[in-house]
């Protein structure tokens, strides 16, 4: 089990690594910065957040895969709640006032994409209740970066009622494949369900089903003994997609008679000639070529690059990310996924407050040095400290006893234990 946790650590602190540089452009002055980022944008962020929705679906069976009463969902439902709204609702609110409301009078450099209906009071209604991914597009704008929260929480809702139902591995999958055409169904009549949810849906069963059936633990002596080679097979999904993104955008870039449009959140690139080729085999199957983009794309593509990355990070950790390493090492892995949650949900604002703190900074080389290693570091302590003391707060409003009076010669010593608890308390959520 320390092993696991060690290896956890480093695969959260691996996704949330992938996620920040892909959204940091957006806060460089440097074009050669930019350009130099943007081409991992957003193809690592993707990978990134589906790391860590495969990583919630196998942590979420690994500490509950036994619901066997409608008092069992309940008490999941209210772990979930209690781990994720609190900074969540806070990380809400920090958008709303650094992107909507004080926006005008701060200088950070990024403007928010359709600001006047994402931050409208009724969308922000939807986000609060958590329920943007569900009703969008057509009663709810789902925030950039708080998208994955609803994703999740929609993913938690279904999973209680799928692990209840199913007997096996085998009743799992059909009932998941019933839920995703469910709400391919209810989506396609109604116009709600945003599509992330098609995209990483299937990326969560997997994440399940390889903490259900142990899949490839069991199979991992069949993969090449060298380490070396292990190490390379790691690598391949990440270099792949850099070859083709690299490749693609580089001819994007030099031939003039290809047009390029690059959409928000899609994660896709399009060229005159892909779009062309596109539209002929959709009007040859009688489809839409946006319908087809996605499913080719946006789902199948994204898909297979992201479940092989995920299957080969997830085994490269568990065979060499262990109690072996040093401490200072795990140490930092266990710091940076602690904070994790807290930086993936206020980066953005944060960036945009050290940009509109620092304008005044003219050299955008010495901008973007010091934001990435005064700013990102600033960053990550004061999220671990937020997610320590937001834990610290749970723990006394769950345990806390008005007539229980402590010494001064207890104090440190009941303040190591509650770090252990905390700890704890992260590992099983």
């Amino acid at each position: 089990m320390k092993n696991k946790i060690i290896a956890f650590d480093f695969l959260r602190t691996l996704a949330i690594a992938m996620i920040i540089p892909a959204h940091l452009s957006n806060f460089l002055s440097s074009t050669y910065s930019k350009l130099a980022l943007y081409a991992a944008d957003p193809y690592f962020a993707n990978m990134g957040l589906g790391l860590f929705i495969f990583m919630s679906g196998y942590l979420i069976y690994y500490n509950n895969h036994s619901i066997n009463s409608f008092q069992n969902v309940l008490s999941f439902y209210r772990k979930r709640l209690l781990r994720i709204f609190p900074l969540y609702w806070a990380a809400v609110a920090a958008f709303t006032l650094v992107f909507f409301i004080y926006a005008p009078k701060l200088n950070s450099g990024f403007i928010f994409p359709n600001a006047e209906n994402v931050f409208s009071f009724q969308n922000i209604i939807m986000h609060i209740l958590g329920l943007q991914i569900f009703l969008a597009p057509s009663y709810a704008s789902p925030m950039l970066t708080l998208y994955f929260v609803g994703l999740i929480i929609v993913f938690y809702t279904i999973y209680p009622i799928i692990i209840r139902i199913s007997k096996n591995s085998k009743q799992f999958l059909i009932y998941s494949s019933l839920v995703f055409l469910g709400f391919l169904a209810v989506s396609r009549t109604f116009h709600i369900i945003d599509h992330r949810f098609f995209m990483f849906f299937p990326i969560f069963i997997f994440g399940i089903l390889t903490c259900r059936e142990s899949l490839f633990e069991k199979s991992i002596a069949m993969i090449a003994k060298i380490p070396v080679v292990q190490i390379l097979l790691a690598a391949i999904p990440v270099i792949f997609v850099m070859i083709i993104v690299l490749g693609s955008r580089a001819a994007l870039f030099l031939d003039p008679k290809v047009s390029l449009t690059i959409e928000a959140g899609s994660g896709t690139i399009e060229s005159s000639m892909m779009v062309a080729m596109l539209e002929s085999i959709a009007n040859s199957l009688g489809m839409s070529y946006a319908a087809l983009k996605f499913i080719i794309v946006d789902c199948l593509l994204l898909d297979v690059f992201i479940i092989t990355f995920c299957v080969l990070e997830y085994m490269f950790a568990m065979k060499y990310i262990n109690n072996r390493f040093s401490s200072s090492l795990s140490s930092a892995f266990t710091y940076v996924a602690t904070a994790s949650y807290c930086i993936y949900l206020f980066h953005r604002p944060f960036l945009a407050l050290w940009n509109s703190g620092t304008h005044f900074i003219s050299n955008p080389i010495l901008h973007d040095v010091i934001l990435i290693f005064v700013a990102l570091p600033l960053l990550l302590y004061i999220s671990y400290r937020l997610q320590i003391f937001e834990l610290s707060l749970k723990k006394s409003s769950l345990h806390k006893n008005p007539s229980a009076k402590t010494s001064p010669s207890q104090s440190p010593r009941l303040a190591l234990a509650g770090r252990r608890l905390i700890k704890k308390y992260l590992r099983k959520n």
